[in-house]
């Protein structure tokens, strides 16, 4: 997504409900459970209004990446 400024715009909320602090994401049970374990250190939120997408949601499959939508419209 770098260098694709709508894309990242079409895919950031700023509406969201807590947030999770990763220091080290592949040890920690909480990163695994949100699904963000191989994800780099950093916040992120825990819950977020709205989703990607549909479009963005195909690419990810077609990259073998299994988005997992934090509005709460999957299981968890």
């Amino acid at each position: 997504m770098a260098g694709q400024a709508d894309l990242v715009a079409d895919c950031t909320s700023g509406t969201f409900d807590g947030v999770m602090a990763m220091l080290q994401p592949k040890k920690s049970w909480v990163s695994k459970f949100a699904h963000v374990n191989n994800y780099r250190p950093g916040i992120y939120a825990a819950h977020v209004y709205g989703r990607v997408p549909e479009d963005v949601e195909e690419m990810l499959t077609q990259h073998g990446i299994t988005y997992h939508p934090r509005d709460g419209t999957a299981d968890e």
